[in-house]
């Protein structure tokens, strides 16, 4: 039995950031639109809101002597994360096809700058840590983040790259797929949500 429970929990400019499977979380003191520093690096601008789907499938135990489930529990769950990202380069495109290589080349004489993304015949799918970043405003007008972690996913693209006249600009359809995180204890193996509600008092 498949239960989805679907929710747009950042509206309009998400933030999205990488980084290596096991970095850090940012100190809950960092401000909003603050850089969140480490490894952390920031994928450019978002042209889509961020949607989060967490589902789960669940097994009854029905016992002969009763006609309705007695106890119910977790067969499996995932999560996944979506959003478009509005900057067409070739480090985002990797991100967005889960491999390949990226090679920049320098502007010298008789040679162009470049950048060029290589990909196709390698099954692994690169593993990263994902986070994001909206804002909350209180009932005083003062700005608070808003932060998802997901520990460990895997990316894939997530439709197709509409060149067009019509197009608004060549979005990056992003769909981040979580894995479970199995250094951290059962409840905390696939992502982390944080809003922040006050200052901290001294």
């Amino acid at each position: 039995m498949a239960n989805p429970v679907v929710a747009n929990i950042v509206m309009g400019n998400a933030i999205v950031y990488y980084a290596p499977v096991g970095e850090s979380e940012p100190a809950d003191s960092v401000a909003y639109g603050t850089a969140w520093g480490g490894n952390w690096a920031r994928v450019g601008y978002t042209n889509a809101p961020l949607v989060m789907a967490y589902e789960d499938e669940q097994v009854e135990a029905v016992p002969q002597e009763a006609l309705t489930a007695v106890k119910r529990a977790k067969s499996a769950e995932s999560a996944r994360f979506e959003t478009s990202l509005a900057e067409l380069e070739a480090d985002y495109l990797k991100l967005a096809f889960g491999a390949g290589t990226v090679s920049n080349t320098a502007a010298g004489a008789g040679q162009v700058a470049k950048e060029e993304l290589v990909i196709g015949g390698d099954v692994d799918l690169d593993e990263y840590a994902w986070g994001f970043e909206g804002r909350y405003k209180d009932s005083s007008g003062n700005d608070f983040p808003v932060r998802v972690w997901i520990h460990k996913a895997t990316a894939k693209l997530n439709g197709e790259l509409e060149f067009s006249r019509e197009s608004e600009g060549v979005g990056i359809p992003l769909q981040i797929n979580a894995l479970a995180d199995t250094g951290k204890a059962a409840g905390q193996q696939l992502f982390k949500l944080q809003r922040v509600t006050a200052a901290a008092t001294s």
